[in-house]
């Protein structure tokens, strides 16, 4: 599978620039309704289990995606977990079972001010989290 970029070089992992991504999702950011007319748009015609992959358009909107200031100000916690929603959007039948969206670095986190905790489950190996852990961050 393609490997994407963070297209604002903010973040050196694309991944782990999605998992920051689906810390907005509930918090109204301004790439919200761009947002919903591309899973409108891609997400329900995709032909579940026929091996389709990734939804190319919605990785392209999100390697494009500069994530403004008073967005990164609403994050004070990120959470690493294959249950997260972007990746339904991404991929709606994928299953967890690879590691296509593992994250690899933390480089780029101190954009985030207000970043208090992180909610460790998966798709990261712990030390990755140690840049955030010296800067005081809390992970659980």
């Amino acid at each position: 599978m393609e490997r994407y970029t963070d297209k604002c070089a903010v973040f050196e992992d694309f991944n782990f620039k999605l998992v920051v991504i689906d810390a907005l999702l509930d918090k109204n950011p301004s790439f919200d309704e761009e947002l919903k007319a591309l899973i409108e748009e891609y997400t329900e015609n995709y032909e579940w289990y026929s091996d389709e992959g990734p939804i190319k358009e919605i990785l392209e909107f999100f390697a494009q995606l500069n994530i403004e200031k008073k967005d990164l100000d609403k994050i004070t916690e990120l959470c690493f977990d294959g249950g997260n929603e972007i990746y339904g959007f991404i991929q709606p039948d994928w299953d967890g079972e690879d590691d296509y969206f593992d994250v690899k670095s933390v480089k780029g986190f101190e954009v985030m001010e207000n970043l208090k905790s992180v909610n460790f489950i998966s798709m990261v190996e712990e030390e990755v989290l140690q840049p955030m852990k010296k800067q005081g961050i809390v992970i659980e």
